[in-house]
């Protein structure tokens, strides 16, 4: 099960990271720094069906990943919430791709599916900061995995500081997204390959 869970952590952010920067490669006059990632699959988008199919399968493995690491890692209140808000990321990720935003991401979410995708994506976000918090606390109460302690942090903050940002009206949305999603995928690599650090007892 362990080589399962760094399986789907792997793969989900290779899929993610291989559709955001082929999709930007064909998306005409794209800006990482200004245009959110979900315009590459946004309704209407030439990159649309394929990038959302990313979506899809990123987050499905994304949270299959965190539902196991609920499974392996000692199940204490606070490994397990960390865990389930996690997987909250991972579902707001696949949902994401289900309920495409309008058009380049108009803003209001103009159809339901974009409404949805707002949401779903916030909520997404939200639950993936918390998430990280709670699991290094979690961690920290483990001598094999108070490494995780530090990092929690150094993923943690920044990704606190930045996910008010991820908004329409903010002009470098672009950036606080990808530092969003870097300290999400940095967080997640090093929970999965701190699974090899486990005692047996605790699984």
């Amino acid at each position: 099960m362990r080589a399962l869970a760094l399986a789907c952590a792997l793969l989900s952010l290779l899929i993610l990271g291989a559709a955001t920067f082929a999709g930007s490669a064909v998306y005409p006059d794209y800006d990482h720094l200004r245009q959110f990632i979900s315009e590459l699959g946004a309704d209407g988008a030439l990159t649309g069906p394929l990038v959302s199919l990313a979506f899809i399968v990123s987050g499905a493995l994304l949270t299959v990943f965190w539902g196991l690491c609920a499974v392996l890692f000692p199940r204490t209140p606070l490994f397990v919430i960390g865990f389930g808000l996690s997987a909250l990321n991972g579902l707001g990720l696949m949902f994401g791709g289900v309920f495409p935003c309008d058009f380049e991401c108009a803003p209001g979410g103009l159809t339901l599916s974009g409404r949805l995708h707002e949401i779903l994506g916030g909520v997404g976000y939200l639950a993936g900061v918390v998430g990280v918090f709670l699991t290094g606390l979690a961690a920290r109460q483990q001598p094999a995995l108070r490494g995780l302690f530090v990092l929690s942090l150094l993923c943690g903050l920044p990704a606190l500081a930045v996910v008010w940002f991820v908004q329409p009206w903010f002009h470098w949305l672009g950036i606080a997204q990808r530092i969003l999603e870097t300290a999400f995928a940095v967080w997640a690599v090093a929970v999965a390959f701190s699974l090899r650090r486990l005692p047996e007892t605790a699984r």
